[in-house]
């Protein structure tokens, strides 16, 4: 099967998405996965084998997302190879990888040049890499994230940065969530930041919030006012 690993991915999708399939549309769908499965590990050879070198003994990046492990030493590596040209899979990976207390400080700025670098219409991987400066964000790094957050052309992928902001403390960040009350992509994670850092500022909106037709949006609103006043 002479297909490149991209080529390989786009006929994947394209025959799980088949509306109607023959016993040989099935055959040829497995046929796809396990070749493109089989590209996507030898694109991380060099990668695990340089995690390997250091003792991290796995067989794909993945294995560190499963496991309850620390590795600290592996950081260096990982952003080294989050700047490679990998496939979308094997970069999600290393992105989720970096979720981790020994990323802090370290990983956010790498990770918000490549939210930027990734097409906007790739809402999961600009989701993905949210959720990882959800674990890797400090006081530096804001001034690069409340752009993201406030940019509505980035969609809910903003989802995890605003979830984020609320381990900040700082007047500019308070206001930012307070006005992202009013944006409905994103209003339940800014109600739970909100009630992290004790929003009093916020305490007004976040009360009428509590009737809105949205359940999510009333629980976070409840949830976060008890925070707030307690």
């Amino acid at each position: 099967m002479n297909l490149n690993i991209h080529e390989l991915n786009e006929k994947f999708k394209e025959l799980i998405t088949k509306p109607f399939k023959s016993t040989e549309d099935l055959k040829f769908q497995e046929e796809i996965r396990i070749a493109l499965e089989k590209s996507l590990s030898e694109e991380e050879v060099e990668l695990v084998n340089d995690l390997n070198s250091i003792g991290i003994k796995i067989n794909s990046v993945w294995d560190l997302v499963k496991t309850n492990e620390r590795y600290p030493d592996a950081i260096p590596i990982l952003l080294d190879h989050l700047q490679k040209d990998y496939h979308e899979r094997n970069i999600e990976g290393i992105i989720r990888a970096l979720a981790v207390k020994e990323a802090k400080g370290k990983a956010t700025p790498y990770l918000i040049t490549m939210y930027h670098q990734i097409p906007k219409d790739n809402d999961s991987l600009r989701w993905a890499i949210g959720n990882t400066v959800d674990m890797t964000i400090t006081q530096d790094d804001v001034k690069s994230i409340l752009p993201i957050v406030q940019d509505k052309t980035n969609g809910t992928s903003r989802q995890m940065f605003v979830f984020a902001l609320g381990k900040i403390k700082s007047a500019e960040v308070e206001d930012v969530l307070i006005n992202l009350l009013n944006d409905d992509e994103v209003v339940a994670h800014a109600l739970i930041a909100l009630g992290k850092i004790k929003s009093q500022k916020a305490k007004d909106k976040i009360t009428i919030l509590t009737d809105h037709p949205k359940p999510l949006v009333r629980k976070e609103a409840q949830k976060a006012l008890k925070k707030i006043i307690k």
